[in-house]
C-alpha cells in the first residue's frame, strides 16, 4: 500500500517488510478478543496471514521479509540488525570504494519461530455435591431401609440405622453386635440380691461354670465383671420369645430385640432391631444425639443442651459432650475442627465395616464375584443407588443386585467412593472400566478422580520409560464416550504435541479416529504445518547461501596477489 508512495518521495531510503503480532498465528484467538477494547473488530481466523503471503509480498517489492512477535519477544533484535544491515547495503551501492561495506551484501536470514507447546489440560476436582453432604440428614428425616426403631417414652418411635450409628458410636456398635437373630439364644444369669436388680443387669462373663437359677427366667441378666464377651445358651419351648435388659451396660437402653415392623417411608414390613430406651431420655436431645451421629453436626441454637450432653455422656459420644461445651462457653468455632475428626474417624471405621461385612444388607453380584454392601449408605450418597433402592424397581425389595460387566475391584472402588468421598486406588484397577461405571451411576466427581488417577499413572509410565502412546490413542474416544471430558483433552493435547512420532507409529489409528478428532490434530498439532513449511524454506536458502559463498570464496581466492601468502598462525 505505501510502497509506491515511499519511492516517490524516499528513492534512496531502504526497505525492509515486517509481519508483526506472529504470536496470534498459535493463540486462542476467543481469549484474545475477550481481552480486547469491546468497541474494536474482533480477529477472526482469517485475518491472520500464513509466512508465505508475507514472502511473497516481499519477493514482489524485492525487499526481505521478516517476522516478529512482541508478546514472545521473537525478531526484535533481527529488525532492528537488519534495518542497519539494509542502510549499509544501501551506502554500498552509493560509496562502492570504502572496503569496510564490501563485506555487507545480503541481509541475514531469519530462522522460523517455533511456538511453544501448549500447557496440558488440568484436571479439575468438582465440589463434594450437596447430596453427599446433606444425604446422612436427609436420611434420618426419611428413614427409608431403615433397620433400627427406639422407643421413646413408651410412644415415641424413631427409625435410624444401624451402619451410621454403629461407624459414630462404640456403644451402638457394642449393642448391634449382640446375636439375638435366634430366639432360642438367650443370655444367661447368676444370682444377685435383688430381684429387681437382676431384671435390670446385663451379663458379659465369659467364664464356662455358669449357672442358671431355678426360680428366675432364662432371660434375666446379672451385672459383668469381664472383657465384654456376651455369653449365650440355648433354651426351648416356653423361654423362645424373650427380650434382653440392658440396664446395667448402659443407662441408656432398657431392652433389645428384633422385630418385623413397618417401614414409615415404603409402607412395608421389615425385620428390624427394637431399641427400647430408658424413661430418662427423652425426644428432643435424643434427636439431636441422633443427627450428630448421622452428620458430626450440632446446631448451636438447640434446646436442651445439658441433656444432650448427658445423653452423650451415657452412650460415650465425647465429640458431641465436648461441642456442647464450646458452644456453653462461647467457643463454638472450634467445633469445626471436631467434625473434621469425627468424619475422618466415620469414614475408617466405614472402611473397616466394608471390609469385614458388617451391617451389610445387600450383595452386588459382579462378573468375578459377590460383594457386599450397605443400603443407607449407598441411598444417601448416590441418587441412582437412591432410585434403585427407594423406587419402584424390582431390586428395591431384593437383596441382591446384579451388575454386568464390572469387576469386583470396580465395584469395591466405587463403594469406598460412596461411603467416604474418596478414591483409593488399586493394583488392578482398570480406570477406564471405573470410569465406565461412574458414569453409568452419574457420579460425575468420581470421573474426574479417576480421570486425574489414569493421568497420572500415564504419567509415572512416561517417565519410567514405557511407550504410552497406544494407551493414550486408546483411551481418547471411550474417555470422550463415556463423558470423561477431562481425560478426552489430556489425550488430544498428547497426541497433538506428539503427533509426528505418534502419526509415524500408528498412522492407521490416528485415521480411524473420528472427524472431530482429525480436525483437531491438524488445527492444534505441534509443530504446526507453518512451521514445518518455513522450516523447509530456511533450510533450502541457507543452503544455497552457503554454496553461493562457497563459490564467492573460491572467486576471491584465485585474485590474490603472487607475493601473497598467508602464515599459519593467521590461518
Amino acid at each position: 500500500m505505501w510502497y509506491l508512495e515511499i519511492k516517490h518521495f524516499c528513492p534512496r531510503t531502504p526497505v525492509i517488510l515486517v509481519g508483526c503480532q506472529l504470536d496470534l498465528r498459535y493463540a486462542d484467538l476467543e481469549a484474545v478478543n475477550r481481552a480486547r477494547r469491546p468497541l474494536s473488530r474482533p480477529i477472526k481466523p482469517g485475518d491472520i496471514l500464513p509466512p508465505e503471503s508475507g514472502r511473497e509480498v516481499a519477493k514482489e517489492l524485492g525487499i526481505p521479509y521478516y517476522e516478529t512477535s512482541v508478546f514472545d519477544q521473537f525478531g526484535i533484535k533481527d529488525i532492528f540488525d537488519n534495518a542497519i544491515r539494509a542502510a549499509l547495503i544501501s551506502r554500498r551501492h552509493l560509496q562502492f570504494w570504502k572496503s569496510h561495506l564490501r563485506k555487507v551484501q545480503k541481509p541475514l536470514l531469519q530462522a522460523p519461530f517455533l511456538p511453544p507447546k501448549a500447557p496440558p489440560p488440568l484436571i479439575k476436582i468438582p465440589e463434594c455435591p450437596a447430596k453427599n453432604r446433606d444425604g446422612p440428614k436427609q436420611l434420618l428425616e426419611s428413614p427409608l431401609c431403615a433397620d433400627v426403631m427406639f422407643i421413646i417414652q413408651e410412644h415415641v418411635h424413631l427409625f435410624a440405622h444401624r451402619i451410621y450409628l454403629s461407624t459414630s458410636s462404640s456403644k451402638f456398635f457394642d449393642l448391634f453386635h449382640m446375636d439375638f437373630s435366634d430366639e432360642s439364644q438367650c443370655l444367661v444369669v447368676t444370682e444377685r440380691h435383688r430381684r429387681d436388680q437382676l431384671m435390670r443387669t446385663l451379663s458379659l462373663d465369659t467364664e464356662e461354670d455358669v449357672t442358671v437359677l431355678p426360680n428366675l427366667s432364662p432371660c434375666s441378666l446379672r451385672a459383668s465383671k469381664s472383657d465384654g464377651t456376651l455369653k449365650m445358651m440355648s433354651f426351648s419351648g416356653m423361654h423362645r420369645r424373650t427380650r434382653l435388659s440392658l440396664a446395667s451396660w448402659s443407662k441408656a437402653f432398657y431392652s433389645i430385640h428384633k422385630e418385623s415392623v413397618i417401614n414409615p417411608v415404603t409402607g412395608m414390613p421389615a425385620l428390624m432391631t427394637v431399641v427400647k430406651m430408658d424413661h430418662s431420655i427423652h425426644n428432643g436431645p435424643f434427636s439431636a444425639v441422633l443427627r450428630f451421629l448421622y452428620t458430626g453436626e450440632l446446631d448451636e441454637k438447640e434446646k436442651d443442651l445439658m441433656k444432650i450432653a448427658q445423653i452423650a455422656e451415657i452412650l460415650e459420644v465425647f465429640d458431641l459432650r465436648m461441642m456442647v461445651e464450646n458452644i456453653m462457653n462461647n467457643e463454638g468455632f472450634m467445633n469445626q475442627e471436631i467434625t473434621k475428626a469425627f468424619h475422618v474417624r466415620k469414614a475408617n471405621r466405614i472402611k473397616e465395616c466394608l471390609a469385614k461385612n458388617n451391617f451389610t444388607d445387600v450383595v452386588f453380584r459382579l462378573d468375578d464375584g459377590t460383594i457386599n454392601a450397605h443400603k443407607p449408605l449407598l441411598i444417601s450418597s448416590c441418587d441412582w443407588m437412591a432410585a434403585l433402592f427407594g423406587g419402584s424397581f424390582m431390586e428395591s425389595a431384593n437383596d441382591e443386585v446384579s451388575f454386568p460387566n464390572t469387576s469386583r475391584v470396580c465395584m469395591q472402588a466405587v463403594l469406598e467412593y460412596l461411603y467416604t468421598n474418596q478414591l483409593s486406588p488399586m493394583a488392578d484397577l482398570d480406570p477406564m472400566e471405573l470410569i465406565a461405571l461412574a458414569n453409568r451411576l452419574c457420579l460425575p466427581r468420581l470421573i474426574a478422580l479417576t480421570e486425574q488417577y489414569a493421568v497420572s499413572e500415564l504419567l509415572k509410565a512416561s517417565k519410567d520409560g514405557q511407550d504410552i502412546d497406544g494407551e493414550v490413542i486408546t483411551y481418547l474416544e471411550l474417555a470422550q464416550f463415556h463423558n470423561a471430558n477431562q481425560l478426552g483433552a489430556w489425550c488430544l493435547h498428547y497426541i497433538c504435541t506428539h503427533y509426528n512420532r505418534i502419526c509415524a507409529n500408528y498412522r492407521k489409528e490416528i485415521k480411524s479416529k473420528s472427524l472431530e478428532n482429525q480436525e483437531y490434530f491438524e488445527k492444534h498439532r505441534w509443530p504446526p504445518v507453518w512451521y514445518l513449511k518455513e522450516e523447509d524454506h530456511y533450510q533450502r536458502v541457507k543452503k544455497e547461501r552457503e554454496k553461493e559463498d562457497v563459490v564467492l570464496n573460491k572467486h576471491h581466492s584465485r585474485r590474490r596477489w603472487c607475493f601473497w601468502s598467508t602464515s599459519p598462525a593467521v590461518a
